[in-house]
């Protein structure tokens, strides 16, 4: 069988980072592929536990002249105890965590043919296979999950003349109960926990309904419908039985009783079950290949935008090895450029299939959980997670996809204005370091400043509003939904902001997200300061969006000249003794200098305020900033370092990380200096996150094609073991779709097609060339031996 594009086994998934993720933005299963049983985990991206409860903290807004006063005079260690003690949440439920729905089980009776086994995942089509047994008696299992229907299909066939029995089940580790019917259904109904409290202190994670007052918390229900070629059925015992078939097809559909992160999920009115049903009775009535079909075009929409090959075509005996044993053989050092290209396009891959419109953000895991605790509760991390989540939308063809977060940011908005106001005195809407689907801003009282404190991340969200902006000219969505949100996150900054001694605005307390440093004088850790350079560098970000904003809607002028005042007044980016980019205000020396978070360097990726051509001394400073840092890191760490390297330049560089992220973790347990993938290639931290496999693809985009510079620019960081290649849809900010042929390190060809007419310039290896585009009408340019661009004109 033909392998591009295709994860494949010789064997079953022992556990969970072995299965393969099926999902249709909204739905998602993990694929165990197992002989006797089959084993399909099931998620629904509205599962939370908890409901909306106000969690702001009045006392803070109280504290904060005295942590000022104590960051003022140096008193670094006060004044993170200060803001510990009374600066975070009030009590109440705090974050809660995404929730697993349940697994649906399939139970082969008799001793099954396993020779010749084969477990595979498409991601041409985004269908899972599992195969084994011979002619006579081989087995084959195909399953997706439909966006367009809104059902998962499993269908399984069988040679074996005895034909299939199968018992069909269905359970979940919340409170729940199931139903089996002799309509061939299974109904499974069930509540969530009012919330999960982790105790971090090695004991199991306390799980709490609500008992007093029940009905509060998220309802939900799944619903399996089994048919059958032959044989008969029988229902008992909360399972479905069916006996002597030629074939077996199983549909399923899932709902919650959410209906908004403001509404108390268990008193919405919207009832799962009725749902389930009415989702059933629409795509029951069409056939296997209808459902296929309609899922088949709906997917490729998406994915087929974007292809690409790197490296030579591998040799058939090494592309034709199983994806594991290919991993393995990289771990040992051998050079496989191809595996490079599926990690980029199983990156676009999982996007497409956990964030669609009309869904939910995709979370820390996307859409995949096992866990009633999972780390980190599988929340929203805006400190760089979640948009790392989103890097690849806009490069790689899926604006789409970019939707459920504009969604996301909108909402938590409306719970942020009230942080403002209720928690800092100021007007405007702020987020802090994390949430979940209530939108929620504060993570309760009892948290450590490095990860809970974080007032900053409102304006990073925006830079994804802007972004969608730059890559689509897309004028009716910045004037209706970015800029509302951008001006009034701006209007927190303006008030945030505080004048220090030498009349600069500052940001005061101030932390870079998750790490610390050592107390001058003193062998204690501080995560506490002012002005980090990545608050300041989101500051003069956003100051800039809003004045850029502005210009082009031709509105509210006096507001962006506040923020051009306010950012003239931000200090400057500092370099330290060692050549490094400073993190914070004071050349501190680091806590841990092999840190996996890289907030310093924002400005050079995802922002561009630092390029190499306009701001080469801080560049080379955040050069020295990433050699300080290491090659190595979790999982998300090396998809970020991806992306920073590449903006240097530095594809050698680059590629030495996407080579460590290829080193499968085994082990059990949080690593956080050393992570890779699985054999599943989700990103391990580890534990699982999916952000690394996200970041991974958005670095890759960015090796080969840039437009921050308001130019495109063509193979910017082209590694040596990438000597040839082709890649065709990336997309370039102002409009642009990009394709590039190259072949011994040197630019072949390039066909670039622009959305609008204008101009723009058109770069490779220091080459430069003005285009003047026609809407819709592709340019081939073409390079010489010399590197000269130029422009080829008819067939």
């Amino acid at each position: 069988m033909a392998k591009r594009n295709k994860l494949w086994y010789k064997q079953p998934a022992k556990k969970w980072e072995e299965a393969l993720p099926l999902g249709n933005g909204r739905m998602g299963a993990m694929i165990f592929g197992g002989v006797r049983r089959e084993r399909l985990q099931l998620n629904e991206d509205t599962l939370w536990a908890g409901y909306p409860v106000q969690e702001d903290n009045p006392a803070a807004a109280a504290s904060l002249p005295e942590a000022r006063r104590l960051l003022a005079e140096g008193r670094y260690a006060e004044a993170q105890q200060l803001v510990e003690r009374s600066m975070l949440g009030s009590p109440g439920h705090g974050v809660q965590p995404y929730q697993p729905l349940g697994d649906l089980f399939l139970d082969f009776a008799g001793e099954p043919d396993e020779r010749d086994y084969v477990r595979s995942l498409d991601l041409n089509t985004a269908v899972a296979c599992t195969e084994f047994g011979t002619d006579g008696r081989r087995q084959r299992r195909t399953a997706f999950i439909s966006a367009a229907d809104q059902v998962m299909l499993v269908r399984v066939e069988s040679a074996d003349p005895a034909g299939l029995e199968v018992a069909v089940s269905i359970g979940s580790e919340l409170r729940h109960g199931v139903q089996a019917a002799t309509d061939g259904t299974l109904l499974l109904t069930g509540e969530c926990p009012l919330r999960v409290q982790n105790h971090n202190n090695g004991q199991e994670p306390a799980v709490i309904y609500d008992e007093e007052r029940p009905g509060r918390p998220m309802r939900f229900a799944a619903l399996v419908r089994v048919f059958h070629e032959g044989g008969v059925l029988h229902a008992e015992d909360g399972r479905l039985t069916v006996s002597g078939a030629k074939e077996v097809t199983l549909l399923y559909t899932s709902a919650t009783s959410f209906d908004g992160p403001g509404r108390v999920p268990g008193l919405s009115g919207r009832d799962p079950e009725a749902v389930c049903r009415s989702v059933m009775r629409g795509a029951e009535g069409k056939s296997c290949d209808e459902l296929l079909a309609a899922h088949t075009r709906d997917y490729q929409a998406l994915f087929e935008r974007v292809e690409l090959r790197l490296g030579a075509p591998q040799r058939a005996d090494i592309a034709n090895l199983p994806t594991d044993e290919r991993l393995r053989r990289i771990m040992g050092g051998a050079k496989d450029p191809d595996m490079l290209s599926l990690i980029f396009q199983y990156g676009r891959y999982l996007l497409i299939s956990s964030s669609r419109p009309g869904t939910q953000a995709a979370n820390l895991q996307g859409i995949w959980n096992d866990k009633v605790q999972p780390p980190w509760n599988c929340d929203y991390h805006f400190n760089i997670n979640l948009q790392m989540n989103y890097w690849l939308a806009e490069t790689c063809h899926l604006s789409e996809c970019h939707e459920p977060l504009f969604d996301l940011i909108g909402q938590q908005a409306v719970t942020g204005a009230e942080t403002a106001r209720i928690q800092y005195g100021c007007r405007g809407w702020t987020a802090h370091a994390m949430s979940d689907l209530w939108r929620t801003n504060n993570v309760g009282p009892n948290g450590d400043a490095q990860w809970a404190y974080w007032p900053m991340a409102g304006a990073w969200l925006c830079r994804h509003l802007w972004e969608h902006y730059l890559f689509t000219k897309d004028i009716d969505f910045l004037k209706q939904r970015a800029w509302p949100l951008i001006r009034e996150a701006a209007r927190f900054l303006l008030d945030w902001l505080v004048a220090d001694d030498a009349g600069r605005l500052i940001t005061s307390p101030s932390t870079s997200p998750e790490n610390s440093f050592i107390v001058p004088g003193t062998d204690r850790y501080s995560s506490v300061s002012r002005a980090t350079a990545m608050d300041i560098t989101l500051c003069r970000e956003l100051f800039g969006i809003v004045i850029e904003a502005s210009g082009e809607l031709g509105a509210e002028e006096a507001f962006a000249e506040k923020c051009r005042e306010a950012r003239s007044k931000l200090p400057p980016l500092q370099i330290g003794a060692k050549g490094q980019l400073m993190e914070w205000d004071r050349d501190f020396a680091d806590a841990d200098p092999k840190h996996r978070h890289l907030s310093h360097l924002y400005g050079l990726y995802p922002g561009s305020e630092l390029t190499v051509t306009r701001t080469p001394e801080y560049t080379q400073a955040a050069r020295r900033s990433l050699e300080i840092r290491g090659n190595e890191g979790t999982g998300w760490s090396m998809g970020w370092k991806v992306a920073l390297w590449a903006r240097l330049g530095d594809g050698e560089q680059a590629v030495q990380v996407l080579n460590n992220f290829l080193s499968i973790v085994d082990r059990e347990g949080f690593d956080y200096h050393r992570g890779g993938i699985y054999p599943n290639l989700l990103c391990a931290h580890p534990p699982f996150q999916i952000d690394g496999n996200f970041g991974s693809a958005a670095g890759i985009a960015e090796m080969l094609l840039q437009s921050h510079e308001q130019d495109i620019h063509l193979l910017p960081a082209l590694p040596a073991e990438w000597a040839e290649g082709r890649v065709s849809g990336l997309r370039a900010r102002g409009g642009y779709t990009v394709s590039i042929v190259w072949a011994g390190g040197r630019l072949t060809e390039a066909s670039v097609t622009a959305d609008f007419a204008g101009k723009r310039k058109v770069r490779c290896r220091g080459h430069m060339l003005d285009i003047d585009f026609s809407a819709g009408v592709p340019v081939t340019i073409l390079a010489s031996a010399e590197g000269n661009l130029q422009i080829r004109h008819g067939e």
